[in-house]
C-alpha cells in the first residue's frame, strides 16, 4: 500500500490557486461513466492509493422460478469471490438493465440504490419483492464491495419469466381491407377468449428498435405493453385505418391480445406494403422559391417548394450555401450524395420545406426523384438569394416553421429532435434475499 498524504492535495490546490487566483475548497472525483463524487477539502485528512489483488464480485447462479399465492420467487445462488466483503443485488427488466451499459454503469446504479448489503454467500436463496410479467426478459445484477467499501466488480444474469397459460382462445383473425399509397385499413375479429387487444403500425423492422430505445423510459417491460399503450385498442370485432403513411414502404402491424387475467398472448405481426406513387417514365422535379421569414431571436427560414411530376415515386430535397457548393461540390458529387447518403429525408408528393437560412445569403436548392422502378431522374436545381430582412410572416406559414433543416457546407444535415419526457416505472418494493 502506498500512502499519499494531504500534502499532495494541498499542492494541487495551491497550483490551481496560482492559476485562477482563487481558493478551491472542494475535491471532485469523476469516474469513467461521468459520475462525480465530491468532498469538502477542509474535511479531508489524507488520501492514498491501495492495491487489492483479484476480482471483487458476487457471482450469480440461476436456480429457477416459482409462482405461488404469495407472489413470484426467483431462486438463485450467490458466491462472493475472495476478498469480496459484501454485495448488493437487484432485478430489473432487461431493457432497463441494457440502459445501464456495462459493468461500470451497473456498479454505479447499485451503489447509489441504497439497497441492503449482504455479507454472506447463498447456496439456495429466494429473491422476492418483484412483480414479473410472464414471457418478459429480466436481469439479475450484483456489485461486490471490498474491505474499503468500494463498489467493484458487477455481475449480470439474464432470464425469462415463464409464460402463463392463457384462459381460452386468444387468437385474432384479420382481413386487410384496403391499401393505397398512404392508407392501410384492416379488420380484426378476436376469438372468444380475447378480453381485449391492441394494434399498432410500425415501419418494418423498427418496432423492437423503438422498444429498446423508449421502453425503459416509459416503464414498459415488454413490446406488448408498448403496443397496448400507443396502439388502437378494442374488445370485439373492429376496423381501423392508419393514414398518412409513406408510399411504397413496408410496414408491420403488431397486434397484442390478452385474456381475462390480463396475460398477453403471443404477438401477431401483419406485414403490409403501401402502393408506390409515380410511373415508369422520367422522374422530374420543379423547384419554386417562396417567402423568407423569421427573426434574429428565433432564427430565419426560407420556404422552398419541391413539386414532383406524375412519374415520380420518391424524391430528396435540400438546400446549400452557394459559396460552400462552389468550393467543395460539383454536380456529380451532389448526385452521388442524394442517391447514397441523404437517405433519411425521403419525400413523397409536394414538399413545402422550411429551411434554416441567413439573410442576404445566396443558396442553391437541389432535388432529385426516382420513378416506380427506382430509376433516378435528372438533378433539378434553383439558385436564390435571401433578402436582407424578412417580410412579415404570413398567417398561413405561422410563427413556428413546420420543418427546419440546416444544410452544412459538407452536405450533412441536422433535423429536429423530438424530446420525450417520461418517468420510468419504479419497483413496487425493495428486493428481499432470504435463504441459506
Amino acid at each position: 500500500m502506498k500512502k499519499l498524504f494531504i500534502t499532495l492535495i494541498m499542492a494541487l490546490v495551491g497550483t490551481t490557486a496560482m492559476m485562477a487566483q482563487t481558493n478551491p475548497n472542494r475535491v471532485l472525483i469523476t469516474d469513467k461513466t461521468g459520475t462525480t463524487k465530491g468532498f469538502l477539502a477542509e474535511r479531508i485528512d489524507s488520501m492514498w492509493f491501495a492495491q487489492i489483488e483479484g476480482r471483487i464480485a458476487a457471482e450469480i447462479e440461476y436456480l429457477g422460478f416459482n409462482t405461488g399465492d404469495t407472489g413470484d420467487t426467483v431462486k438463485i445462488a450467490v458466491t462472493r469471490t475472495e476478498g469480496c466483503q459484501a454485495f448488493r443485488i437487484d432485478c430489473l427488466p432487461k431493457n432497463r438493465a441494457d440502459m445501464l451499459g456495462g459493468e461500470d454503469g451497473i456498479a454505479n446504479y447499485l451503489d447509489a440504490s441504497g439497497s441492503e448489503y449482504y455479507w454472506q454467500d447463498f447456496t439456495a436463496a429466494d429473491m422476492t419483492g418483484y412483480e414479473f410479467t410472464p414471457g418478459v426478459e429480466y436481469s439479475i445484477i450484483t456489485v461486490g464491495y471490498d474491505m474499503y467499501g468500494v463498489a467493484c466488480g458487477a455481475e449480470r444474469y439474464d432470464f425469462t419469466a415463464p409464460k402463463k397459460e392463457l384462459v381460452g382462445d386468444c387468437s385474432i383473425a384479420y382481413t386487410i381491407d384496403e391499401v393505397t399509397d398512404d392508407i392501410i385499413t384492416v379488420s380484426f375479429d378476436p376469438a372468444d377468449g380475447v378480453a381485449g387487444y391492441a394494434a399498432c403500425l410500425y415501419p418494418a423492422g423498427t418496432a423492437e428498435q423503438q422498444f429498446q430505445q423508449m421502453g425503459a423510459m416509459f416503464g414498459f417491460t415488454s413490446l406488448g405493453e408498448m403496443v397496448k399503450a400507443f396502439g388502437f385498442n378494442n374488445v370485439g370485432p373492429a376496423t381501423n385505418t392508419w393514414e398518412n403513411n409513406d408510399p411504397g414502404t413496408d410496414y408491420e402491424i403488431y397486434v397484442q391480445a390478452w385474456d381475462a387475467n390480463g396475460t398477453f398472448a403471443d404477438m401477431l405481426i401483419i406485414p403490409v406494403t403501401t402502393k408506390k406513387l409515380g410511373g415508369e417514365g422520367v422522374a422530374e422535379m420543379t423547384i419554386e422559391v417562396g417567402d423568407f421569414g423569421g427573426d434574429a431571436v428565433y432564427g430565419y427560414y426560407q420556404i422552398v417548394t419541391y413539386t414532383p411530376n406524375d412519374q415520380t415515386s420518391m424524391h430528396r430535397d435540400l438546400i446549400i450555401e452557394k459559396e460552400a457548393y462552389e468550393k467543395e461540390w460539383n454536380e456529380e458529387k451532389m448526385i452521388d450524395f442524394i442517391k447514397n447518403e441523404y437517405t433519411y429525408d425521403d419525400q413523397f408528393g409536394v414538399d413545402v420545406a422550411y429551411w434554416q437560412a441567413e439573410p442576404d445569403t445566396e443558396y442553391i436548392a437541389f432535388s432529385m426523384g426516382k420513378n416506380i422502378n427506382d430509376e433516378w431522374g435528372p438533378l433539378a436545381s434553383k439558385e436564390l438569394k435571401t433578402p436582407s430582412s424578412p417580410a412579415a410572416v404570413s398567417k398561413k406559414a405561422g410563427k413556428v416553421p413546420a420543418r427546419i433543416l440546416k444544410q452544412a457546407a459538407n452536405g450533412t444535415g441536422t433535423t429536429p429532435t423530438a424530446i420525450v419526457k417520461a418517468i420510468t416505472k419504479a419497483q413496487a418494493s425493495q428486493p428481499k434475499l432470504s435463504g441459506k
